[in-house]
């Protein structure tokens, strides 16, 4: 029988993998619970991966494009938290789901008054 640690990281990736199945649909029951087994795990790489199932839940992030990296990931945390992968490859696991998530619109630019120099007066 193997340790509730291990059965946590096997129900982590059985949750991905049911997630995967079910694309493009994703079961709000199905996405809440994905998460907080990812924040029950804390790591910066399963925050980051909670993030981004929640954007794919909400729709903000497509299935299609989102799934296959996180399923990877997931497979790559469990493994790190098993303590087959080290802090390099977790790292790059995180940084390679972080570029999904979307990124804020570039605020308007600054609109300065179009006023020749010569027309300014001190105030008096």
């Amino acid at each position: 029988m193997s340790d509730p640690a291990d059965r946590a990281l096997d129900r982590l990736e059985e949750l991905i993998t049911e997630l995967v199945r079910a694309a493009p649909a994703a079961r709000p029951e199905l996405v809440d619970e994905l998460v907080e087994a990812l924040h029950r795990v804390g790591s910066p790489l399963a925050r980051s991966i909670a993030r981004v199932v929640e954007l794919v839940g909400e729709q903000l992030i497509d299935p299609g494009i989102a799934l296959p990296p996180l399923a990877m990931a997931c497979a790559t945390l469990a493994d790190g938290v098993r303590g087959k992968l080290g802090a390099r490859e977790l790292e790059a696991a995180r940084f390679e789901i972080e570029t999904l998530m979307p990124m804020p619109d570039k605020p308007p630019p600054i609109a300065a008054p179009d006023v020749p120099l010569t027309s300014l007066r001190k105030r008096r």
